[in-house]
């Protein structure tokens, strides 16, 4: 019996103000480097709000921190690791391609890059659907396609929660034109993410990624667009980084290209015990993998 376990690191989920707290109140070396590196003064932060009041820069930072120390206190050894979006720089990280000083490093130059460019050009909107079923997301996306100004399918978290990208930036003018086909939107984010028009563009993209040092891996990474295994190479590792930025980000091929690595019997999640992600990982891994949590701070 397959008895390795993978593990799945999320992406830039929501921090409540108890779990920034939390991250907050252990001063060590790693709340120190993603401090210095990222621009932050631990120290300084308010965080009443919770992540609403943080940059993405200073939320995703903090949650890379609050997700590595609880898988540095864990005594399972994972056979392979995946992350969705924010979540493939720790990911890359607990598998020793990059260091902690490039994971942060490159948290900093891609939220800024992309913060600098969005204010320069705004690029849209992302919204979080709930369509009734999966069969009902498949057919929204067929119908979006037929748009003048179709939108992208940026995440598929499973059984019809998907996030989409439009180049519009009106959300209730898009709630409006989503209603008649009787998909729920749940969150807003301002600015279109995994979709060709992502911002920073390209060439910026593959700056930023020019300079990091890729290590072999100890263990195996898998891409969160295609489940597919990355090669173990400094130029798969980019290429990895770079298409998921441009393109759609799938929880369900991720779980699936995790379970086909030889021996993996068990899909593990860290991150809040609240998140979306839970229930998600959970139906997929069911009937065919074990599934456990590991829940932060807070």
């Amino acid at each position: 019996m397959p008895s390795d376990r993978a593990l799945v690191f999320p992406g830039l989920v929501p921090l409540t103000r108890s779990e920034l707290a939390a991250v907050l109140d252990e001063r060590d070396a790693l709340l120190e480097l993603a401090g210095a590196v990222c621009g932050f003064d631990p120290a300084r932060l308010d965080v009443t709000e919770g992540h609403a009041g943080l940059s993405s820069t200073t939320h995703e930072a903090l949650l890379a921190v609050a997700l590595l120390r609880r898988t540095s206190a864990e005594q399972s050894r994972w056979t392979a690791f995946g992350g969705m979006s924010a979540g493939c720089l720790p990911s890359l990280l607990a598998a020793g391609v990059i260091s902690e000083e490039s994971c942060f490093r490159l948290i900093h130059d891609i939220n800024e890059s992309q913060i600098a460019a969005k204010r320069a050009r705004p690029n849209g909107i992302t919204l979080a659907l709930l369509p009734s079923s999966r069969g009902d997301a498949e057919r929204l996306l067929e119908l979006m396609a037929e748009w003048d100004d179709p939108p992208w399918l940026s995440v598929d978290l499973g059984d019809g929660l998907i996030a989409v990208s439009f180049r519009g930036s009106d959300t209730e003018a898009l709630t409006r034109r989503l209603a008649p086909y009787g998909a729920a939107v749940l969150d807003r984010i301002d600015r279109a993410e995994h979709c060709p028009w992502a911002l920073p563009e390209r060439d910026g993209f593959a700056g930023i990624l020019a300079e990091t040092e890729f290590r072999p891996a100890t263990a195996a990474v898998v891409d969160p667009r295609t489940g597919a295994r990355v090669d173990d190479t400094p130029e798969a590792y980019r290429h990895m980084l770079t298409e998921q930025w441009f393109d759609t980000a799938s929880l369900p091929r991720l779980v699936d290209g995790l379970c086909a690595i030889d021996s993996v019997g068990a899909v593990d999640l860290v991150g809040p015990s609240k998140s979306v992600y839970v229930s998600r990982l959970r139906a997929l891994t069911a009937g065919r993998a074990g599934h456990r949590l590991l829940t932060i701070r807070g």
